[in-house]
């Protein structure tokens, strides 16, 4: 069993119930567990419970809410709300939290590893990419201090200069970590870090002028 405040999750068999939320979105939740843990999921369930508690939120069939990076939708389902994220790869929606899992955990491995506090964007933030990224080539990211809807994210190749500025481009955050997955890892880093790609491997740094505005 897990308390989050004052609310109970437990486990039976392949699914996870939670207790108390009927006071809050008029049912409980159920969760499909795909083999993860309850302390596993902790941190997520933590950030659901505290989103609906403080902002009021009273759910509805379909709604969606911003997840860390990533996003859930609930279904209702009898006496509950069923917890499903999208998988767009397969056009649809799959049951339970295993992609808002993994993406949070690479996201936390990162910062803890660099011993900083993560700054997750929202899915529906924008990053600026330069468009020859879509092609695959290698592609550096750059966080600047930005505002809501900017992520701060810029993602560009080695080529581009100050003559392609105007044809950067703005996606919203969940399209670009489709487009490049293996760049997942680094988007909870706060407005500062860069991460350089050389080879196979990258580079992450800290360049102060990222946060005060003085690079372009």
């Amino acid at each position: 069993m897990l308390l989050i405040r004052d609310i109970k999750f437990y486990t039976e068999g392949d699914e996870i119930f939670s207790e108390g939320m009927i006071k809050y979105i008029r049912k409980e939740f159920k969760i499909a567990r795909n083999g993860l843990s309850l302390e596993q999921l902790e941190p997520i369930l933590d950030h659901i419970v505290l989103f609906i508690e403080e902002e009021k939120i009273q759910l509805k069939d379909g709604e969606r809410l911003s997840c860390f990076t990533w996003v859930i939708k609930v279904m209702e389902e009898g006496d509950y709300f069923e917890i499903l994220e999208p998988y767009p790869e397969e056009n649809g929606f799959a049951l339970g939290l295993s992609r808002n899992y993994h993406f949070f955990n690479q996201q936390k491995t990162v910062c803890e590893y660099l011993k900083v506090d993560p700054e997750f964007p929202l899915i529906d933030q924008l990053v600026t990419i330069d468009p020859v990224i879509k092609l695959g080539v290698p592609v550096h990211l750059f966080r600047w201090k930005k505002e809501d809807p900017d992520s701060g994210w810029y993602a560009v190749t080695n080529n581009v200069s100050e003559n392609d500025l105007p044809l950067l481009e703005h996606i919203p955050l969940g399209e670009f970590m489709l487009l490049r997955p293996e760049c997942v890892q680094f988007l909870a880093l706060p407005a500062g870090f860069k991460v350089i790609w050389e080879g196979n491997d990258a580079k992450i740094g800290f360049d102060e002028r990222l946060i005060n505005g003085e690079v372009d």
